[in-house]
């Protein structure tokens, strides 16, 4: 029996909820990971990032195979769904292993298990979020419930960003007392792992596939994985998303360190980042309303500019300012993440669409494959750089509260600065290409009425398609 394009409340909640995993999982990585790496295994910053890196070879190298594996399954749960529920249980290890109390161990040893324990978490993380960023592309055919659905998705994922910025920096705070630093990362590790594990299960049981899967499988090649990157409006989306990651990502990789040494507040570094958080969140409603009157894109360039003026405003904060101003800094920068977050995936279906008409056939999990690789190729970098900086700059974990030298302060400074401008202009400048929005998108999804049932377009509508042709392929 074919299932409706109509969504019950429920479903939306389940399948948006298991964003919980995707919206905060990386970034309590930033928050978290590194500082753990830096501060209590004690490994150098540069060697930290520069393993962070390596890691996204391995990466680099199961994607194509996972995307190309989900769009291939055939099984009465559907194609996307076994892999999220199986990852639910496999996530729990993997944070697990993350955070084992391998403080005492040798130098290399350290640096040899922090290596495999990464690769198995970047594994997980990959095998989960293809299958399930695939699906968000599936869960209804109709452009405006797959919009209300992925509204309600990244309102949970920027829910979780604030949570998972927040609440295990204050576990750790509260625990590391009572059972010693090293297994309050530990107790972090595991407690977010079950909850990020219970989610994807609930997720996987509790959603449907209503696109229907195509008869034809793809082939297990390199150039099936990058397939997508012949449609233009997805290198364009694609290139908008990794840039703005990049950005957050550095942010939120050094921000413990930015709050103890150059704001002195380190108690309140959750808080900050708390507030920043809360604007997001709080301005998804008008966001998701602009999508009904403006393009996507749109939006999008029209967040960089509030984003650029609060993170040039942080960068320059002194620890003699009045503390409320980190506050109303970071909360304004939240205002302009907000859209550059929440507009490449609310583009995500209509690109996969897009591509489906051009290539005769969904890969939904390739297109997917591609986004989740840039993602954990974005936090990867991020950390990386932060590393390299912090090493190149003199930073001295040993040097604990006695502070670190002007030259690391400073490149604590540019970090944020430098990576604002840089790379939000990159995204901005793909935004401007970029002209996708809901006219074009009808039109794709008219055509694949025909498409799908092998007729061919009505006269009407073939001028249109190969307007859109011109403008999206």
């Amino acid at each position: 029996m074919k299932l409706s394009d109509k969504l019950s409340g429920r479903e939306k909640f389940f399948f948006g909820l298991g964003d919980f995993f995707g919206g905060g999982a990386g970034l309590l990585m930033n928050v978290v990971y590194f500082k753990f790496l830096t501060d209590v295994m004690l490994i150098a910053p540069g060697i930290s990032g520069t393993i962070v890196l390596v890691t996204k070879l391995w990466d680099a190298c199961i994607d194509p195979t996972l995307g190309i594996w989900s769009d291939n399954t055939r099984t009465r749960w559907g194609r996307r769904r076994p892999a999220i529920f199986a990852g639910g249980f496999l996530i729990v290890a993997a944070m697990a292993f993350l955070f084992l109390p391998v403080q005492g161990w040798a130098y290399a040893a350290r640096i040899v298990y922090v290596t495999f324990s990464w690769l198995f978490f970047v594994t997980v993380s990959s095998f989960i979020g293809v299958s399930y960023s695939s699906m968000s592309s599936e869960i209804s055919n109709d452009y405006r419930e797959r919009n209300a659905v992925n509204a309600i998705r990244l309102t949970i994922s920027q829910a979780s960003t604030l949570i998972c910025a927040t609440v295990p920096l204050i576990l750790r705070d509260a625990l590391a007392p009572r059972i010693g630093v090293e297994s309050s990362y530990l107790a972090v590790g595991l407690i977010f792992g079950l909850i990020f594990g219970v989610i994807l299960i609930l997720t996987a049981t509790n959603t449907r596939e209503r696109v229907p899967m195509p008869a034809e499988k793809s082939v297990f090649e390199l150039k099936t994985f990058i397939k997508p990157l012949q449609i233009k409006c997805f290198r364009q989306t694609l290139l908008m998303y990794i840039f703005a990651f990049l950005c957050l990502d550095i942010v939120t990789t050094l921000f413990q360190h930015f709050m103890q040494y150059v704001a002195h507040r380190e108690s309140e570094a959750s808080f900050v980042l708390g507030a920043l958080i809360i604007a997001q969140v709080a301005t998804i409603p008008v966001v998701y309303n602009l999508t009904k009157r403006v393009s996507k894109p749109l939006i999008f360039k029209c967040s960089i500019p509030i984003w650029l003026v609060g993170a040039f405003c942080l960068s320059l904060y002194s620890g003699a300012w009045p503390p409320i101003l980190l506050y109303v800094f970071a909360a304004f920068t939240g205002l302009g993440v907000c859209g550059c977050v929440m507009m490449p995936w609310m583009m995500y279906p209509d690109v996969v669409d897009v591509g489906e008409l051009s290539f005769g056939n969904r890969i939904s999990g390739s297109f997917s494959g591609l986004m989740t690789f840039s993602r954990q190729l974005s936090t990867a970098l991020g950390m990386a750089v932060v590393g390299w900086v912090m090493q190149w700059t003199g930073y001295d974990a040993t040097l604990g509260t006695f502070g670190q030298p002007a030259s690391a302060i400073s490149g604590f400074r540019a970090l944020i600065i430098v990576s604002a401008v840089l790379l939000l202009g990159l995204s901005f400048f793909f935004a401007t290409r970029n002209k996708l929005n809901e006219e074009k998108s009808q039109i794709v999804k008219q055509a694949l009425t025909y498409t799908r049932e092998g007729q061919p377009l009505p006269a009407e509508l073939v001028g249109p398609v190969e307007a859109v042709k011109a403008d999206l392929m």
